[in-house]
């Protein structure tokens, strides 16, 4: 079986042992239009504090894992043309100009999305900058090398904006988050965004929301950044809350996609057409997706896991909430942490549907175990009895998230 990967050869790895599960003749090729390996929106940020010499180790020790796994690798590499009633695609190598065809077996798409720049006054000024692949993160990490650059703003509080935000303060410049909505975090239920918010203006970081951005000023370096809420200094902007996804490649083929170009997506990550699955920034799955995300920023870890809250009422479901706060370990213990769950579940049944959970440390262990409660159908009886893992010097007797399952009546 020949399997094609257009795009980010890290996400589509993922898909890749779905399929080649009962395949003992495998042959795996990816196509990768920019000079490295992709890292994805989330990924990006953490190489801003890096060493350059640690993010060429990086990427070139996880080239030579894929390569272990008999995954041919082309950079400069862009998919030009998809014929999905031959399942043929056309390559042009960016270096020589030259174009060829390969075939496929299987395909996988994984080209992601991007981030653009609002198309507002000033929006050509230097210092107003994406960060979509590697080569925007070279520019950056160069251009902020400079003493000028200080004031940082970020256009965007979802969870690329914020792991940008969290990079940036850990190098010490001045961090303002800027958001039209009127909340951080869609995804989250709005007293932990709340909770998230505070922790992030305690550490320093200012927090604007419900602020649309009017425009840049500046001479040829932008120097601020204009709000219909006001005006805010700046050396460097990064926006994040206008995306697109890289589907261009599709516009003339049969692959079913929404309003914004993204490709329609099952729980089993296939397309409209036979053979062709997709996965990341470049997808719009058919039903809501109930992702299982972490973050940590400042001193805070938050997690999340299934239905949120405000999802679960969308769906029209009936539904209950408890939110509880315990230990990690025995309070006798040297630093012991407190951690916040809270938990969504049917109102008949107590079926686990989703979970939110927040603290300074152990918050994503307890979200990966109620994402396993969620996938196995739980109850919040059925979870509050299994048997955790108990030490006089590191676990409590009840584990949060039973504390919090024995709180649902």
């Amino acid at each position: 079986m020949k399997i094609i990967i257009i795009g980010s050869v890290i996400a589509g790895n993922s898909v890749i042992h779905k399929l080649v599960d009962t395949e003992s003749d495998v042959q795996i090729t990816a196509y990768e239009k920019g000079r490295f390996m992709a890292c994805g929106t989330y990924g990006l940020p953490y190489y801003l504090g890096k060493k350059e010499s640690s993010i060429g180790e990086i990427i070139a020790h996880k080239r030579e894992e894929l390569e272990k796994e008999n995954i041919q690798i082309n950079y400069c590499h862009e998919v030009i043309g998809l014929d999905v009633a031959v399942k043929r695609v056309t390559i042009k190598n960016l270096r020589t100009n030259e174009s060829f065809i390969d075939t496929y077996d299987k395909l996988i798409i994984a080209t992601g999305s991007t981030s653009l720049i609002p198309h507002v006054p000033g929006a050509d000024k230097m210092g107003v900058h994406v960060l979509n692949s590697v080569e925007d993160l070279i520019f950056l990490k160069e251009f902020t090398k400079t003493p000028y650059v200080s004031d940082i703003a970020i256009l965007g509080g979802d969870f690329a904006g914020l792991e940008i935000a969290k990079a940036f303060l850990k190098l010490g410049r001045n961090v303002r988050l800027i958001e039209e909505s009127t909340r951080l975090l869609p995804s989250f239920d709005t007293e932990v965004a709340s909770h998230i918010m505070k922790e992030l203006k305690a550490q320093g970081m200012e927090v604007i929301l419900g602020a649309r951005v009017t425009g840049f000023t500046g001479g040829t370096f932008v120097e601020n950044v204009q709000t219909d809420k006001g005006t805010y200094p700046c050396d460097l902007v990064i926006p994040t809350n206008i995306t697109r996804p890289n589907t261009f490649l599709l516009q003339h083929t049969p692959i079913a996609h929404d309003e914004q170009g993204a490709i329609i997506i099952d729980k089993e990550l296939k397309t409209s057409i036979s053979d062709i699955y997709a996965i990341g920034g470049c997808t719009a799955p058919i039903e809501n997706p109930e992702e299982t995300l972490s973050l940590h920023i400042a001193q805070m870890e938050m997690a999340r896991t299934g239905m949120s809250e405000e999802q679960a009422i969308q769906k029209g479901l009936a539904i209950q909430t408890v939110m509880k706060v315990a230990n990690d370990r025995p309070s006798i213990c040297p630093n012991p942490n407190q951690i916040a769950i809270k938990l969504i579940y049917e109102a008949q049944t107590h079926k686990i549907l989703g979970a939110q959970a927040w603290g300074k440390k152990n918050v994503c262990a307890r979200i990966n175990a109620l994402a396993v409660a969620i996938a196995a159908g739980m109850t919040t009886e059925a979870l509050a009895q299994v048997n955790f893992i108990y030490s006089s010097s590191t676990n409590t007797m009840w584990d949060p998230i039973q504390v919090a399952c024995h709180a649902v009546r």
